[in-house]
Formats: C-alpha cells, sequence, structure tokens
C-alpha cells in the first residue's frame, strides 16, 4: 500500500493536509457536492469510451496532466479528478461508476 501524498508536495504533514482540504472545498464550490474523507490512490473506469487507469503522481490517461487527487463525492454520484497540466488546473467530474477504486494506506 502506497502512504498518502499529493504530488509536488514533500512528506504529509500540515502542509499536505491543508492542501487536501483546499482541493476539497475546491471540488464542492465547482460540483455543489462535498467529497468524502475517503483518499484515493486509483481508479479504474471508463473515461472518453476508453477503460483506463487513473492515479495520483502519474499523467491523467484522458487530459495528460499529473493527477493531484482523486475524489469519491458519495454513494452513486460521480467520482472528480483534480489534476494539473502546462495550462492550469483541471477539475474533471466522471461518472459514478468504476471497475475498482484502490485507496491509500490508513
Amino acid at each position: 500500500m502506497t502512504a498518502f501524498f499529493i504530488p509536488g508536495l514533500a512528506g504529509t504533514g500540515q502542509a499536505t493536509e491543508e492542501a487536501y482540504e483546499q482541493m476539497r472545498d475546491g471540488v464542492e464550490a465547482d460540483t455543489g457536492l462535498r467529497p468524502c474523507g475517503r483518499r484515493i490512490l486509483q481508479l479504474w473506469s471508463r473515461r472518453g469510451g476508453v477503460d483506463c487507469l487513473t492515479e495520483v503522481g502519474r499523467p491523467d490517461p484522458v487530459t495528460g496532466g499529473t493527477v493531484l487527487a482523486i475524489f469519491d463525492v458519495g454513494p452513486h454520484q460521480p467520482f472528480v479528478v483534480r489534476a494539473v497540466a502546462a495550462d492550469g488546473g483541471i477539475c474533471e467530474v466522471l461518472s459514478s461508476h468504476a471497475y475498482s477504486v484502490t485507496e491509500f494506506e490508513p
């Protein structure tokens, strides 16, 4: 299992927690839905008509930007991918259907 991290931030301290909370707040502002506290490392799902694995710290398979976080906004609700690319931030709302979800270690 992998310890929780945000790409580009060193360690797992207070700065990481604050950055994560700011991203959660941003998702809520963008979607009107508050993400649950579940910390997702990988999401295996269908995006843009293609089955793909989206993973924190890796290039997004659809947009190419580095995945910063994957949020779960609750049962029967969509997942949200927050990524960063050369042209700015990306917040993509995905289908609520996922083949599998891997969480960071607790």
